[in-house]
């Protein structure tokens, strides 16, 4: 055997030699793997579950920090600590005037730039209740009234931010399906007069907070991550309908948390998942993760299928490398090393002599082409590089600023009068009122006296776009022009009015504008009312809920609520092919020659 194989040719010894000496090993260990891999899979799954949970536990932490910073800087603001204890009870006669509004605007401060958080309230000892919450305090006062256990456990904890269980808000007007929010709760002590308790703080923060750092993890193709507070109360779960289910009765739960036990095998409905659990030190919430059993299993059957495939490709591999082997085939390749190097260097005038006409020759011929094709590519790139620059500051040069074409429109408007064009005239004025006063600089409040000039030179614009198929009606009443409103408060709704409503009319169409006072001099309240087309039913609601076309209408809405209060707002009415009608009530903001900020303290 040993004489055969010594006298054979050179070729049969080194497929011997590479069959010993690295097939055969490899299959071994293959072999051998393929044995462990249900364990390897297993052992995977919850090593990476335990390392996902540990990253969603960091993440959400760090938020509720962030958040019960938020809440603390409640003692910040020693005025409001102020305000309330002279609004409480005990010093009742001493109460300040505006004391009240002292407190809601901070309120509705400590919500601005915070998405996560939905809504704050104070609830006062002497009763009151102050808010910042642009659905107004109708939703909330019934949950809280259905929980007194919260008020309860704040105040046992005497100052200390608690998290309390996952609670769902109904369908309403603001939203037309059910949302879930987490609410967290302090009791606010008098740090100026011996601590006393003068009311309790609550924030209620978004579950989409907690959306938007969970539903990003996956543990396994059916798998699912939950979190839970110490008494079992779900706070956080994909599904909806899973927040009214109380952990605190389910064998795993017990067992996990009274062992501690970051691993667990459960049998759950009939099947076997694996749970890992990590517990946040930080406020005692119980991250889980479930991965059913079978993905495991088919994780191992996919190994189990690479390793067999991949062990074949390698069998085929070595075979045909040992058949090349015994060819002239390392002496070319390592005269294409040389040149590779010498092309790393800038030689790109380097060629190979293809010394066959096979594989290896037509590698070296197309290697040469490379090479020849790299040299002519970097020579139009510097060429291209160097048109760009020369086109860039062409681009530059040829740049036109806003007065040129201030100065071309006035140009064509005296060429339109000596023509005796009026209405190409007027057109050309009112479209350069409308640039100058939308690009304009300055303050982003503005008189209702402009903003009416521009609504006018815009409707004009657009009636004869339309061919006078509808005509746009003003009626304010003069005391109101010097009063200030944000600028292009007007141009969505009319936009809408005239692209949506009066684009099916052939004629007859009518918009009016309305602007008047409340009884109250408080507000102002502006209706564009319509007799186009309408809004249908159910796009209507759509729009309301931010869900179609439409959400630039309500954001004008949000700004007004947050600033001044719910009264505020934008309220859109529709019947579908009779019109649609737009009422916005704005704060009555007078003409006070002031900045914009000072104005908004005014």
């Amino acid at each position: 055997m040993w004489m055969k194989l010594k006298n054979a040719k050179l070729r049969n010894k080194l497929m011997v030699m590479l069959a010993l000496f690295i097939l055969a090993p490899l299959v071994f260990a293959g072999f051998l793997f393929y044995r462990s891999s249900s364990n390897f899979a297993a052992e995977r799954a919850d090593r990476e579950s335990l390392q996902a949970l540990h990253l969603v536990r960091n993440n959400v932490d760090q938020l509720l920090s962030e958040i019960e910073n938020r809440m603390l800087a409640v003692y910040d603001n020693e005025l409001m600590i102020e305000q309330l204890s002279l609004m409480d009870g005990r010093n009742l006669k001493n109460s300040a005037a505006g004391a009240e509004d002292s407190v809601n605007r901070f309120l509705r401060e400590s919500l601005r730039g915070k998405e996560d958080i939905d809504s704050i309230y104070l609830l006062a000892r002497s009763g009151s209740m102050y808010f910042a919450d642009i659905k107004g305090s109708g939703l909330f006062k019934p949950i809280l009234q259905e929980h007194p256990e919260w008020t309860e456990e704040i105040e046992r904890k005497a100052g200390q931010i608690i998290w309390l269980p996952t609670y769902e808000m109904p369908p309403n007007n603001y939203f037309g399906y059910a949302t879930q929010y987490i609410p967290a709760g302090m009791l606010v002590k008098d740090v100026t007069d011996s601590l006393q308790n003068i009311g309790v703080l609550m924030m209620n923060v978004k579950i989409s907070a907690l959306d938007q750092i969970v539903e990003r993890v996956n543990v396994s193709p059916h798998g699912v991550i939950l979190i839970a507070d110490s008494g079992g109360h779900m706070i956080w779960h994909r599904n909806d309908e899973a927040y009214g289910i109380n952990l605190a009765g389910q064998p795993f739960f017990k067992e996990m948390v009274s062992s501690g036990d970051s691993l667990s095998l459960q049998n759950i409905d009939g099947e076997m998942y694996r749970i890992g659990m990590v517990q946040s030190e930080y406020n005692g919430w119980h991250y889980f993760s479930f991965i059913p059993q079978s993905d495991v299993g088919k994780e191992s059957g996919s190994l189990k299928r690479f390793f067999i495939v991949t062990l074949c490709v390698f069998a085929l591999l070595f075979v045909l490398l040992a058949s090349l082997t015994t060819h002239y085939i390392t002496k070319p390749i390592r005269q294409m090393a040389v040149a590779m190097k010498r092309i790393q260097k800038d030689n790109f005038e380097y060629r190979l002599q293809a010394q066959s006409e096979d594989e290896i020759g037509l590698l070296q011929s197309s290697f040469n082409s490379m090479s020849s094709r790299i040299n002519d590519l970097i020579q139009e790139v510097k060429e291209i590089s160097e048109q760009e620059k020369e086109a860039e500051v062409k681009a530059l040069q040829a740049q036109i600023n806003p007065h040129f074409v201030y100065n071309t429109l006035d140009a064509m408007n005296w060429i339109a009068i000596e023509r005796e064009q009026p209405e190409i005239s007027s057109m050309i004025t009112s479209l350069s009122d409308i640039m100058r006063y939308a690009i304009r600089p300055g303050s982003p409040l503005v008189t209702i006296r402009e903003e009416l000039k521009w609504a006018r030179n815009y409707a004009y614009l657009q009636e004869m776009r339309f061919e006078e198929r509808f005509e746009v009606r003003f009626d304010i009443d003069e005391e109101l022009y010097e009063y200030r409103v944000p600028r292009l408060l007007l141009q969505p709704y009319l936009e809408n009015s005239i692209l949506h409503g009066m684009g099916e009319l052939e004629s007859g169409g009518l918009i009016e504008v309305r602007m008047k006072r409340q009884e109250n001099g408080q507000a102002i309240v502006i209706t564009i009312r319509d007799n186009g087309s309408g809004i249908p039913g159910d796009r209507l609601q759509l729009i309301r809920s931010r869900m179609a076309h439409g959400i630039g209408m309500y954001n004008l809405n949000d700004r007004l609520k947050l600033e001044y209060g719910p009264e505020f707002g934008v309220q859109v009415h529709s019947v579908y092919g009779e019109g649609t009608m737009v009422t916005i009530v704005l704060p009555a903001i007078e003409r006070l020659g002031g900045t914009y900020d000072e104005q908004q303290e005014g």
